[in-house]
């Protein structure tokens, strides 16, 4: 009799698994249908501007897509899977505090594809918490009391007599689903790998190309002194000549 209620338990736990894996399966399938449609709506526009891990922040002018499109004008993508985009088909790509969201093999796999789909001349954009500044807190926490003490209070992190530091180190990454933080050497190397070049560290918000000027927004999740504290800016471009009629229309566009 118990092995039998043992199994009746075992058999309905498999059910109410398969139930939520097709259920998950057929949700994706329709938000699929519903980016391809969207995607071949924006398929006609130049510049063409890919915007990966939207969150709740849709980039007018963009195609704005995340993992679990919430918001209005944003569309579902598995950034760790190939794109379903042709090659060469975007002029820009921009990511926020995405990249360090998955594991470095899938980071890597993932500037991969933006350098398969971006044009010869095109950018990619990635904002990221940098490595060093966080390690930093431990070596000079007299120097970033500010910081410690808002993480601290926010996080609601462990008090004195305590140090400040460890408990905040420790929470940034294991919170928010971190799997891989970067420093400046590392993004730079995974950049080149992926066969980008011309690759220059940039302030947040600022940008030679004026459609990746002002682009960042997680500063309106906490503060913006808080997000260029964190975060560091590397932009890559891929080799090859631009097209002089595309670069007139993303000047122009930029102005708009």
């Amino acid at each position: 009799m118990h092995n039998l209620k043992a199994g009746l338990r075992s058999l309905r736990a498999g059910a109410g698994h398969a139930r939520r894996q097709y259920g998950t399966f057929r949700r994706h399938e329709r938000l699929r249908r519903e980016r391809d449609a969207a995607y071949a709506a924006y398929s006609g526009r130049s510049p063409k501007c890919l915007h990966l891990g939207a969150e709740l922040f849709s980039l007018p002018n963009w195609f704005n897509t995340d993992l679990d499109p919430r918001g209005e004008g944003i569309y579902y993508l598995d950034a760790t899977r190939p794109f379903p985009f042709p090659s060469s088909s975007f002029d820009f790509i921009f990511s926020e505090h995405m990249i360090e969201h998955i594991s470095f093999v899938e980071g890597l796999k993932l500037l991969a594809e933006c350098r398969r789909i971006l044009r010869p001349g095109g950018v990619v954009r990635a904002a990221t918490p940098n490595l060093r500044t966080i390690l930093a807190l431990i070596a000079d926490s007299d120097g970033n009391e500010a910081y410690l003490r808002w993480a601290v209070q926010e996080f609601n992190l462990p008090k004195a007599p305590f140090p400040k530091a460890p408990g905040v180190i420790n929470n940034f990454f294991r919170a928010w689903g971190h799997q891989f933080i970067y420093d400046p050497e590392v993004l730079r190397n995974a950049m080149e790998q992926a066969g980008f070049g011309e690759i220059v560290q940039c302030e947040v918000g600022a940008s030679r190309h004026l459609l990746l000027q002002g682009l960042e927004r997680h500063g309106q999740r906490w503060t913006e002194w808080i997000n260029k504290f964190e975060t560091m800016v590397f932009e890559g471009t891929v080799p090859g000549t631009v097209d002089p009629t595309a670069s007139t229309q993303t000047e122009l566009a930029g102005k708009v």
